[in-house]
C-alpha cells in the first residue's frame, strides 16, 4: 500500500518554497513596477469598451427587468413569445439609454457650453455692475466698502492675469494640437459605441452568464465556502445597485427640482447651475457643497441679492434630499455610520479621485461587512459569544427573488 506523504519535513519544505517564491515575486514586482504598470495600462486601454459596456449593462439591468415583466403580460407564453419578450426588453432598454444620451447631447450640453462662454465673456460687465451696486449700498459704510472694493480689485486682477497667462495660451495649445484632440475624441466615441454594443450582448445573456458564474463558483469551492461567497456577492450587488442606481436617480431629481425652482424665481444661467448641482450631488457628503460653491459665486457676480436666496434654497433642497428624497431613492442600501461614510470618501477619493468618491461608499460597505462577519466568527470560535450581546449578530443574506445577477437553475444543472 502506498504510504501517505505526511512527513513534517515535506510540509516544512513546501512552506519554505512558498515563502521563497513569494519573496522573489515581490522583488520582481518592485524592480519591474514601471514595466508592469505600463503593461497594465495597455490592458486597461484595450479592455476599456468592455468596462464601459459592463457598467452600462449593470445600470440598465433593472430597467430591462421592468420591460421584461411588462412585455411578459402582453405577449404569449410560448417559446416565440419568450424570445420576443427578452429581445424586446433589451431593445427598449437600449432605446431608453439612447434617448437619455440624445437629450444630454442635444439640449443640455450646448446650452451649458453657451452659458459658460457667455459668463466668461460677461465677467467685466458683471464686475462693473457689482461695483456700482456696492457703491450705492455701502455709501454709509466706507470701511466695509474699502475692503470689499480692494477684494474685488484683487480677484479681477487675478482673473485678468489668469486669462492672459494661462487661458489664452491653453486655447492656443489646444488649437495647435487639434489633430491629437480629435484623435482622442474619436477614440473615446468609438469606445463608447463599442461599449454600448457590448452592453446589449451582456443584457441579452445576463442570466446565462450569471448561471455559468455560479456553476464555476460551486465547482471551485466546497459547498459551504461557495454559499458564503455567493451570499457576499449578492450583498455586494445590493450595495452597489442600491447606492449607484439610487444616487443617479436622486441626483437627476435634484437637478430637475433646481431647474424648475430657479426658472420660476428668474435666476440667471438656470441650466448651467442646475447641471452643476445635479452632477455634483452624485458625490456623497461633499457633493452638495462642491456644487453649491461655484453656483453661488456665479449668481453672486450677477446679482448678490439673489445669491442669498440661492443659498437658502440649496440648504432647504439638501435637507429635503437628505431626509426624504435620498432615503426614498436608495432605501437602506448603505448601513454605515456617517464617520465611515466620510472615511470611505476620503480614502478612495484620494486613491481614485472622483470615481473613488462615487464608488468608495458601497465598496467600503462590502469590506466592512466581510470584516465584521470574520470578527463575529472568530469571537464565537474563541468562546466569546458574550461580547456580541451589545450588537446584533451578523445576518446572512436571505434568499431573494431571482434578479439579473441570479440564475434561475440550481448550480448542478447545465
Amino acid at each position: 500500500m502506498k504510504k501517505k506523504l505526511n512527513s513534517p519535513y515535506l510540509y516544512a519544505g513546501l512552506t519554505a518554497f512558498a515563502v521563497l517564491t513569494a519573496v522573489l515575486l515581490l522583488i520582481f514586482i518592485m524592480f519591474r513596477r514601471k514595466e508592469l504598470a505600463a503593461g497594465f495600462d495597455v490592458i486597461v486601454t484595450i479592455l476599456q469598451p468592455f468596462f464601459i459596456g459592463s457598467v452600462l449593462a449593470y445600470l440598465l439591468a433593472p430597467l430591462c427587468n421592468i420591460f421584461e415583466r411588462r412585455l411578459g403580460k402582453i405577449l404569449p407564453k410560448n417559446d416565440l413569445g419568450k424570445k420576443l419578450t427578452e429581445g424586446g426588453a433589451v431593445f427598449l432598454s437600449a432605446l431608453s439609454a439612447l434617448a437619455v444620451l440624445a437629450v444630454l447631447i442635444l439640449l443640455i450640453v450646448p446650452a451649458t457650453v453657451q452659458s459658460i462662454l457667455s459668463l466668461v465673456m460677461s465677467v467685466p460687465d458683471y464686475v462693473r455692475d457689482f461695483l456700482g451696486w456696492a457703491n450705492n449700498r455701502l455709501a454709509d459704510h466706507p470701511e466695509i466698502k474699502k475692503y470689499l472694493l480692494n477684494a474685488v480689485d484683487v480677484v479681477y486682477e487675478k482673473f485678468d492675469s489668469w486669462t492672459q497667462s494661462e487661458l489664452m495660451p491653453s486655447i492656443e495649445t489646444i488649437l495647435s494640437g487639434v489633430g491629437t484632440s480629435i484623435n482622442v475624441i474619436v477614440n473615446l466615441v468609438l469606445n463608447v459605441v463599442i461599449g454600448f454594443i457590448i452592453s446589449i450582448y451582456l443584457l441579452n445573456s445576463r442570466r446565462t452568464f450569471a448561471r455559468q458564474a455560479k456553476m464555476t463558483l460551486y465547482a471551485l469551492f466546497r459547498p459551504k465556502a461557495a454559499d458564503m461567497l455567493f451570499d457576499e456577492i449578492k450583498f455586494a450587488d445590493r450595495m452597489f445597485s442600491g447606492f449607484l442606481r439610487g444616487k443617479v436617480l436622486d441626483s437627476a431629481i435634484v437637478g430637475m427640482i433646481c431647474f424648475v425652482v430657479l426658472t420660476i424665481m428668474k435666476f440667471p444661467d438656470v441650466l448651467l447651475i442646475s447641471v452643476i448641482v445635479g452632477v455634483t450631488n452624485i458625490i456623497p457628503f461633499f457633493g452638495p457643497f462642491i456644487g453649491a460653491v461655484p453656483s453661488a459665486l456665479i449668481i453672486f457676480v450677477m446679482d448678490p441679492k439673489k445669491c442669498i436666496y440661492f443659498i437658502i434654497f440649496i440648504i432647504i433642497l439638501q435637507q429635503f434630499d437628505g431626509n426624504i428624497l435620498g432615503p426614498k431613492c436608495m432605501g437602506n442600501s448603505i448601513n454605515l455610520s456617517a464617520f465611515w461614510v466620510l472615511f470611505a470618501i476620503l480614502l478612495f477619493g484620494g486613491l481614485w479621485k472622483v470615481a473613488g468618491m462615487i464608488i468608495g461608499v458601497p465598496l467600503f460597505a462590502v469590506i466592512y461587512d466581510i470584516f465584521k462577519k470574520f470578527i463575529y466568527y472568530k469571537l464565537k470560535k474563541n468562546g466569546k459569544q458574550d461580547m456580541l450581546s451589545s450588537e446584533d449578530p451578523p445576518e446572512t443574506s436571505p434568499p431573494d427573488e431571482p434578479t439579473a445577477a441570479e440564475p434561475e437553475t440550481p448550480p448542478a444543472e447545465t
